[in-house]
């Protein structure tokens, strides 16, 4: 008993010494499951890279002390109700330092409102919605661009052809992010003299879409841009090639970056383009994960894929954050205080990273970042616009399904 008694008063000394690290909690509302699961998972696997690095290296480094980080996760279920009462349970239950956003402008929006609640700064790297920019918060934050603006390097790629495409049909599922990324084609259509002959927006729960694209279809579009997530974009192309029906050319809000597209859709996939924040061949480099490239190596080593952009935004919001703690010598367990300091921290600052340069406007968009327009070529993304960065030439008009 006086053994025991020793072992318990030897510990606690330890625990009150410091001997014993405390950790950074880190909560993540994600959709695991449901019809954003796929992407969803491709964030937890980004948030996970970047704490085992951090964790092989000690931990966050503070004055000289590391801790170490631990991120719990609970699945959102693509749900934006439940993704907010689990980040309710993260703060008061689990009694989280920080949070980090989830996927989906849905279901961020729902999350992030219970974040500004409590004073939790949430940095999201897969939600771009432009309402989330327009709620006068202080606490969310976002390493993407906004929908509107994200879209606009896939319409910069055609327009700069010398065979430009005249006219163009627009198409995308009615939730958040989607529908605004239909308006942000419109735009950038009409700024560079391409008619749009065909706006839609339909539901997300749509399983019908022959007939929505032979509709399209009628009109012959030159090209065809598509609001989507990973899910449209599949959905999208098997039925382009079932009614037989090939524009000159293709474009997508999200997800033929997501590696799981061009495993599925194989050939087809070839020839689409998409809209992109972030490439490997980017000359990025920061702190914490290292160059664009460095990062690209290691994730695919990792996973056996390479990462989707989302996932480099995600990874680069867990790292600007971690940058924040550093530079303001905050330990765990961080107050109301130490978060509100990091808000402000966040706010006026800007770091460079593998993800590129990041810096937050006042309503929390990263305005440091350049929209990206990437082609599946051959099975590999090549970025065809800007010309500063391209490592490929856009493929216009695209090959017909049956020539393939």
């Amino acid at each position: 008993m006086r053994k025991v008694f020793l072992m318990f008063l030897l510990c606690f000394c330890l625990v009150s010494s410091g001997l014993f690290a405390k950790e950074f909690k880190i909560g993540v509302a994600v959709a695991l499951t449901g019809k954003f699961g796929k992407a969803g998972n491709l964030v937890k696997d980004a948030y996970t890279y970047w704490q085992e690095k951090v964790n092989k290296n000690g931990g966050i480094s503070v004055k000289g002390k590391k801790y170490p980080v631990k991120i719990i996760f609970y699945d959102d279920k693509s749900d934006p109700a439940t993704g907010a009462k689990m980040i309710d349970r993260l703060i008061n239950r689990d009694r989280v330092d920080l949070l980090l956003g989830g996927f989906g402008s849905s279901q961020v929006f729902a999350e992030s409102a219970v974040a500004e609640k409590y004073g939790f700064p949430l940095i999201s790297g897969a939600a771009s919605s432009n309402k989330l920019f327009e709620r006068g918060f202080k606490c969310y934050f976002s390493t993407l661009g906004k929908a509107t603006e994200e879209v606009k390097g896939c319409v910069y790629a055609f327009s700069k052809l010398k065979n430009k495409p005249k006219t163009a049909a627009i198409v995308g599922a009615d939730i958040l992010f989607t529908s605004l990324a239909c308006e942000g084609f419109k735009k950038y259509c009409n700024e560079n003299g391409i008619k749009v002959v065909h706006f839609e927006l339909f539901p997300m729960r749509l399983q019908d879409y022959n007939s929505l694209f032979l509709k399209v279809k009628e009109k012959n579009p030159d090209v065809l841009f598509v609001g989507s997530h990973l899910l449209v974009a599949m959905r999208t192309i098997k039925a382009l090639k079932e009614i037989n029906y090939t524009p000159k050319g293709i474009a997508f809000s999200y997800g033929p970056t997501v590696p799981k597209f061009v495993a599925d859709l194989k050939g087809d996939a070839n020839y689409v383009v998409a809209a992109s924040e972030w490439t490997p061949n980017l000359p990025y480099k920061g702190g914490v994960l290292g160059s664009a490239s460095d990062f690209a190596k290691e994730y695919s080593k990792k996973f056996g894929r390479s990462p989707d952009y989302v996932e480099a935004a995600s990874a680069g919001g867990a790292v600007v954050q971690q940058l924040a703690i550093e530079s303001l010598g905050l330990t765990p367990p961080l107050k109301d205080s130490d978060r509100e300091k990091i808000v402000k921290w966040l706010h006026n600052n800007s770091v460079n990273t593998f993800y590129g340069k990041i810096k937050f406007d006042k309503d929390g968009a990263n305005i440091a970042h350049p929209a990206l327009a990437v082609q599946i070529q051959n099975g590999v993304k090549k970025t065809v616009y800007p010309d500063n960065v391209k490592d490929g030439e856009l493929i216009y008009p695209m090959k017909p399904w049956k020539d393939r």
